[in-house]
């Protein structure tokens, strides 16, 4: 039996790079839609699907629906060794960045709609942001480190933007299984930093 077999056929399949429509701006959700039954069933239905194909984060138009939400999953690092990391689950619709820092940060970035790759990308380090949660209520958050990359990262799909459109050098993307041998990397290979910067950490120029 293949994976694709195994999906719940309630999933819809994923959108990969290369769509047309994956490339274009989502359209806005219409406001009457959010707090209803049936935005709820769509919600629950995209939660699926990001745990279905393993990712933190999931945006709408990476299951077809070309529409401006998204999930996420927000971590909240532990201040000591003996508290383990908080994970929390947060609905977007139609949001924006309204504010980011001037520091930029660089990470290692996979994504569901782009299978066996992986960039090595630039982005602001903090985000201030608005939008709407589930209900319709308004929402507005900072995020910084990994936690903002994220939010970026989902918030570019809405835009028609896929994080290799964004690499500064071709060399930026790597094969998944290129990154198993990170260790044997020269030091600067594919850039500064990048060797050193496991996936879920981020990396200044100021390091």
């Amino acid at each position: 039996m293949t994976e694709e077999d195994k999906k719940d056929p309630a999933i819809p399949a994923l959108v990969t790079m290369g769509h047309p429509k994956l490339a274009l701006p989502a359209k806005p959700v219409k406001r009457p839609m959010l707090g209803t039954n049936s935005f709820a069933r769509r919600l629950d239905l995209l939660h699926d699907a990001m745990e279905e194909y393993s990712g933190i984060g999931i945006a709408a138009p990476q299951i077809g629906w070309f529409e401006r939400f998204f999930l996420m999953m927000e971590t909240t690092r532990p201040e000591t060794e003996d508290e383990e990391k908080e994970q929390e689950l947060l609905a977007w619709v139609n949001p924006e960045i309204v504010d980011f820092s001037e520091e930029r940060v660089w990470a290692w970035e996979g994504c569901l709609s782009v299978p066996g790759l992986r960039g090595w990308i630039q982005r602001p380090a903090a985000v201030a942001v608005r939008g709407y949660d589930e209900s319709g209520d308004r929402v507005s958050r900072e995020f910084t480190g990994w936690n903002a990359r994220i939010f970026q990262h989902e918030f570019d799909h809405l835009e028609g933007m896929l994080y290799p459109y964004r690499v500064k050098d071709a060399r930026h993307l790597i094969h998944e299984v290129e990154m198993l041998n990170k260790a044997d990397w020269p030091e600067d290979w594919p850039a500064p930093g990048a060797r050193d910067t496991d996936y879920g950490e981020t990396w200044s120029e100021d390091d």
